[in-house]
């Protein structure tokens, strides 16, 4: 079995969350023997805009061109090296911290855009894993993410652990967001190798939305009652639509499990033969696993399931079975890492694939 995770990427930045970020980075380089490398952008150029701005406002003595380009050159020098070294100093207590307790890891400044930077850097790195924080030094309120978050969530297509707060990872509690796309199994695989590590237990969810069905076999009702001659039973119809809703889309959602359950664990809880090993997370571990059907809007559903059952992490496609060439993030993993109680686990597209487990 190959390795989850040979080489993490750590987005750090010196904020509140930058502990915890660092702390689940060790957490699973300890676990996978995986080589980290720290990131972080500064941006200058800014800082250099901001001065040009400010030169009106200087006395009058430094108005004159010559000087004011002297004062431009001086506050530039100072500006790129002082924020590298600062940019260095937010890495140097979590290279203390990994060099001290697991010597693998390797830090890395870019100057630019703060996103952009970030996120060439890890183009650059690779990797397998990106660990950062949902926010910054922004006041985190419900539903926000940060913009380097979020962006750089948007621009790489690459496995991302978003923390919002302490990851536990003892007898962990693991929730795995399923729609049949390749991606989220991407993620139940990402689940089924980290819960066998940790001994966590996991929680296999779909869920379907009929109030949208209903909602537009409504509107298509109404517009094709008595429109040129058109025959249509609408109770007749509607009967067997809400049949179709109830307990159709139910049905869906099990054979997805069941389907997701076999090709990551080889067989499935009406398999006689799980009593005997399971499969990836290998024979003789002793970590549950549940699954759970639910209707209601499905972003709001997995945030409230994860809360319901204290999820220490949920687990989620990139993208899910609605995906189209140029989507660079699904709507449903998009508002999970904004609104999930917990950390959240983004497993890259399937077009790219996990690893090989």
């Amino acid at each position: 079995m190959k390795k989850l995770f040979k080489k993490i990427l750590l987005c750090i930045d010196n904020s509140p969350l930058s502990t915890h970020v660092a702390d689940a980075a060790l957490s699973l380089a300890r676990q996978f023997d995986a080589a980290v490398v720290g990131i972080h952008g500064y941006n200058a150029s800014m800082h250099e805009g901001a001065f040009r701005m400010m030169e009106p406002t200087l006395p009058v003595e430094y108005q004159q061109e010559e000087i004011l380009q002297k004062q431009r050159q001086l506050h530039k020098s100072l500006i790129n090296t002082g924020m590298e070294k600062i940019s260095l100093s937010y890495l140097k207590p979590v290279e203390e911290l990994f060099n001290n307790t697991f010597p693998h890891f390797q830090a890395r400044v870019r100057e630019g855009k703060n996103f952009s930077a970030v996120n060439n850097l890890i183009m650059e790195e690779g990797g397998d894993l990106v660990v950062m924080g949902t926010s910054g030094f922004n006041h985190e309120s419900k539903g926000f993410i940060g913009s380097v978050c979020l962006r750089a969530l948007r621009g790489v297509n690459q496995n991302f652990l978003l923390i919002r707060k302490h990851l536990g990872l003892q007898r962990p509690v693991f929730m795995v967001g399923l729609d049949g796309s390749a991606s989220s199994v991407n993620a139940l695989k990402a689940a089924a190798e980290l819960a066998a590590v940790f001994d966590g237990d996991i929680h296999l969810v779909y869920i379907f939305d009929s109030e949208i069905h209903k909602d537009i076999f409504g509107r298509l009702k109404e517009s094709l009652i008595n429109q040129g001659g058109f025959s249509f039973n609408a109770k007749a119809q509607a009967k067997i639509h809400d049949e179709f809703i109830d307990k159709g889309l139910a049905r869906v959602g099990a054979m997805i499990l069941d389907q997701a359950e076999k090709d990551v664990f080889g067989a499935t809880d009406r398999d006689p033969a799980r009593a005997a090993g399971w499969g990836l997370m290998g024979e003789g571990a002793q970590a549950r696993r549940f699954k759970k059907i639910l209707d209601g809007h499905i972003y709001k559903k997995i945030c409230n399931y994860a809360e319901e059952v204290k999820a220490d992490l949920v687990f989620i496609g990139r993208t899910g079975r609605h995906f189209t060439e140029g989507l660079d993030l699904g709507s449903v993993a998009e508002n999970v890492a904004r609104y999930a109680p917990c950390s959240v686990f983004v497993a890259q597209s399937a077009d790219k694939g996990l690893v090989n487990l």
